[in-house]
């Protein structure tokens, strides 16, 4: 693999099309895998197998904008989700301080 012009972008030398991958977009699924609960959530969420995923993470396969729009549609449930339970337990607290 070598880099391009662009920063965070090498191009894989050793595929025969010497296909180009984006650093920010493989790293960028690998941490939406790790905050979603690992590479198997990520994969049911993008509708691919989990060796597809390893492939487009390891810049075997290309990630396309598809992949990433669907990876911000299941961050941004997990987020919503996280915001509901925490303000739940704000309110918890809230009426804990209000019965004493």
């Amino acid at each position: 693999m070598r880099a391009t012009d662009t920063p965070g972008v090498i191009a894989n030398t050793l595929r025969k099309n010497g296909a180009v991958r984006d650093v920010r977009r493989m790293t960028g699924l690998e941490s939406a895998a790790g905050l979603l609960g690992g590479q198997a959530a990520l994969a049911a969420a993008l509708g691919i197998d989990p060796r597809l995923l390893r492939f487009k993470i390891s810049a075997e396969r290309p990630i396309s904008d598809a992949d990433l729009r669907l990876a911000v549609t299941a961050l941004n449930a997990r987020a919503s989700k996280t915001v509901e339970l925490a303000a739940r337990l704000a309110a918890l607290i809230q009426e804990q301080e209000t019965s004493a």
